[in-house]
């Protein structure tokens, strides 16, 4: 039977978008030479003479080409670890990276917790997102289909579609293994299909608009009784 489904489970591979992979790469081009710019000219803009400005360039350009040639030996470390590719197929998922080197997060080296309150594959929070979080080989590892690449080598474009597949191999491959029910409310996943669930995507969507507009809305009417209060001061100042 598992035979069967590994025939059927098709590789998926993540897609490259161009367009956005070098519209990031322009913006973050121009933002760090726009900082680099504010940097170089900041001490002439505080320094209100010659003599302050010679003393502070003597202790502050030596230390700006220090962090900047710190910041250079950290992006080549960085973009050696790029991911230019990932593949998730019957085995589990595959991270090739631009250095030649790939990573796995295999199905059969999942591990359970052995834990009643505790799920094999739950949820880790990441800067206002939700990472997919497994015991592999032993630790805790995250699956990540999120921070992937980032703009560097491409931008990926189907990284939801690459999470459901690998949650839909857990399924198949480890049966064995307990899934957070958070899981697929999280990433919108419908559990029969494995589908992306537009329906309760737009709804969660709908309900964050629905919040922004009100808050915008208190806080503008907020604002415009400020200024309203504000304006009869003068009035009655004058």
């Amino acid at each position: 039977m598992q035979e069967d489904v590994r025939k059927d489970f098709l590789p998926l591979v993540s897609k490259p978008w161009w367009f956005m992979t070098w519209l990031t790469r322009s913006l973050a081009v121009l933002l760090l030479l726009v900082m680099f710019l504010v940097l170089l000219v900041l001490p002439v803009i505080i320094c209100k003479n010659i003599v302050m400005l010679v003393i502070v360039s003597i202790l502050y350009y030596p230390a700006l080409g220090f962090g900047l040639y710190r910041f250079i030996l950290y992006q080549k470390t960085v973009t050696k670890r790029v991911v230019k590719r990932i593949v998730v197929d019957d085995k589990g998922v595959h991270y090739e990276r631009k250095n030649g080197t790939t990573d796995h997060i295999l199905y059969h080296n999942l591990e359970k917790y052995h834990l009643a309150d505790e799920y094999d594959v739950d949820l880790s929070p990441r800067n206002k997102i939700y990472v997919l979080k497994v015991k592999h080989n032993g630790s805790v590892t995250e699956v990540d289909f999120d921070g992937v690449d980032a703009g560097y080598s491409c931008y990926i474009v189907n990284l939801r579609a690459l999470r459901r597949r690998y949650i839909q191999g857990i399924i198949y491959f480890r049966p064995d293994l307990r899934i957070n029910p958070s899981v697929y409310t999280a990433y919108n996943i419908n559990p029969v299909d494995f589908t992306f669930d537009k329906k309760k995507y737009g709804t969660a969507f709908a309900k964050t608009l629905a919040v922004l507009i009100l808050l915008g809305s208190i806080l503008g009417c907020i604002m415009l009784g400020l200024v309203k209060w504000l304006s009869k001061d003068q009035i009655y100042l004058h």
